[in-house]
């Protein structure tokens, strides 16, 4: 089956070629200097008794200790239109924002100069978002964990001309939960998101009222957006891609939470609720707080679980989401509490793997080592130093609406996406095949609950994400998933050599529009590691 292109998609198109040829020259410059003669793509190579020896990369998070104040990400509650339907619009907009001190450095956002506000949408309404697109080049927004309409999803397909407007028109399907937006125009992904085009997407249904969850946006329910950045000597952000990136995925030495490196958050002595988001392109992060102060988490990216789950770190990879509950009425007043980021490693104290290299043997290490001291940075300090909040709520639930996630029956189709490349200058597939916006790799019946296998045959995890879809895990190479990692999901980590099975509920209606699913390491997104699916 065909699926006609526009001009804008078809430069996109010829821009992605050009980048699969630049990933296999620069794999094929590493296998000739020996630079990191990957096992994969991890930085380690073959000793002469077949042993692996790890190779690290310089790749540190530079600490910041600014001390500016962390910005509030803007919260929309849209407007009531004559139609009936709760309106919002959006613009993507060219600016600049003081990331390096004394330096303005050139970004995108979305109604402001550097990423964009939350949308509030509401469990069964009527809603329309309108987009603008500012910039001098083609764009998308995809609304990432929505399952909409395949036409109004925002992939690849419904590219926006630079000075075009487009409009997405849905009902909200999803329960409570955090998700985001974001672009996802084919071979310019990564580069977009990097330079700033993120935004929330902050969904209430009818159960939320009735559970006793901080929520004064701002005062005790807060949005943070993670994302690292590295720079140019004269301060602006470098995409610049490497051989090294191409390969592990983008990585800065520098980590930003709502726009600022090493921000304090003035916060107050009671529960408060904070919305992560992994909005790297390629690091996935180890959340802790310092002195041990647990978190109870209470969602992850599909929405609430069942009760709350008393934590000590969260590792969040690019695309995921968490919600968690941090009791700061037992925290001296006027004290400082970090949060803490390290690279999602396998290994204590390893230190420099980069992009999503081995990582201790294989799990998927970014950049950090994982709790090695030496190796975390203060992500944002929590200044505990403002009263305790009229209304503030004394105890979390011991239960929470959870939302069905699906169930697959016993003779559900099973379909098998094989997760290849990396190896001999080789660029990363889904079923041996880089993506192609003219071809529909499959077609699924609409009204069902299929398993899916993702089975990982390269020596680097990869977050996969499907759009337009509720899907829950089933098992990792056949062992249940964790507590944390149930209930409805959308972005999920496969690990390398690893096989994770998951039941996905198809789209409630037919469409030859396509819908996406790929790696959510956006180089490797960008370079191909996508595939679209229709339903009939």
């Amino acid at each position: 089956m065909k699926y006609s292109m526009n001009t804008g998609c078809d430069q996109n198109a010829m821009g992605v070629d050009q980048r699969r040829r630049r990933l296999i020259a620069g794999l094929a410059r590493l296998a000739a200097i020996g630079a990191a003669p990957l096992a994969g793509c991890g930085g380690g190579s073959m000793m002469s008794d077949g042993t692996l020896a790890v190779g690290l990369r310089n790749d540190p998070i530079t600490p910041s200790t600014s001390g500016r104040n962390l910005p509030i990400v803007a919260l929309d509650e849209g407007v009531m239109g004559a139609t009936g339907s709760r309106e919002f619009l959006l613009r993507a907009q060219r600016g600049s924002a003081r990331l390096l001190d004394g330096v303005d450095s050139a970004t995108l956002g979305y109604n402001g100069p550097l990423l964009g506000p939350a949308l509030r949408l509401r469990t069964g309404e009527s809603t329309r978002i309108r987009v603008r697109n500012d910039l001098e080049e083609a764009t998308t927004v995809h609304w990432h964990g929505l399952v909409v309409p395949a036409a109004f999803d925002g992939g690849p397909h419904q590219s926006i001309a630079p000075g075009a407007t487009w409009e997405a028109a849905f009902t909200v399907v999803n329960p409570t939960s955090t998700c985001w937006f974001h672009p996802h125009a084919h071979g310019s992904t990564g580069r977009q998101v990097i330079s700033g085009l993120t935004g929330l997407l902050i969904v209430d249904d009818a159960a939320t009222a009735t559970l006793a969850l901080p929520h004064e946006w701002g005062v005790d329910d807060l949005a943070l957006v993670l994302q690292d950045k590295r720079f140019t000597a004269a301060g602006q952000i470098d995409y610049n891609l490497t051989a090294d990136d191409l390969i592990n995925g983008y990585a800065g030495d520098r980590l930003f939470v709502n726009g600022v490196a090493g921000a304090v958050w003035q916060a107050p002595a009671q529960w408060v609720r904070l919305r992560l988001l992994n909005s790297c392109n390629a690091r996935a992060l180890t959340l802790q707080l310092s002195d041990s102060v647990p978190m109870l988490q209470i969602a992850n990216e599909g929405g609430f679980l069942a009760s709350p789950l008393v934590r000590s770190s969260i590792t969040l990879w690019p695309g995921e989401r968490a919600e968690v509950l941090v009791d700061l009425g037992r925290v001296a007043f006027g004290r400082d509490l970090t949060l803490y980021a390290a690279g999602a490693n396998g290994g204590d104290g390893m230190a420099g793997m980069g992009g999503m290299g081995m990582g201790g043997m294989g799990v998927g290490g970014l950049g950090l080592g994982r709790f090695a001291s030496s190796a975390e940075v203060n992500a944002m300090t929590i200044r505990v130093d403002r009263p305790r909040q009229a209304g503030a709520i004394s105890t979390p639930p011991d239960r929470l609406s959870a939302t069905p996630a699906p169930v697959a029956a016993a003779a559900a189709p099973v379909r098998t996406f094989n997760l290849d490349g990396g190896m001999m200058s080789s660029v990363f597939t889904i079923n041996g095949r880089s993506f192609d916006m003219t071809r529909v790799d499959f077609t699924v019946a609409a009204r069902t609950v299929e398993v899916w296998r993702f089975v990982n045959r390269t020596a680097m995890a990869h977050p996969m994400h499907v759009h337009g879809v509720h899907m829950s895990l089933l098992s990792r190479d056949g062992a249940a998933p964790a507590a944390d990692e149930r209930g409805l999901r959308d972005t999920f980590v496969v690990e390398p050599m690893q096989t994770v099975s998951v039941a996905v509920q198809t789209p409630a209606a037919a469409s030859q529009v396509p819908l996406m699913l790929h790696c959510h390491n956006l180089e490797h997104e960008d370079s191909g590691m996508m595939g679209q699916f229709v339903a009939a």
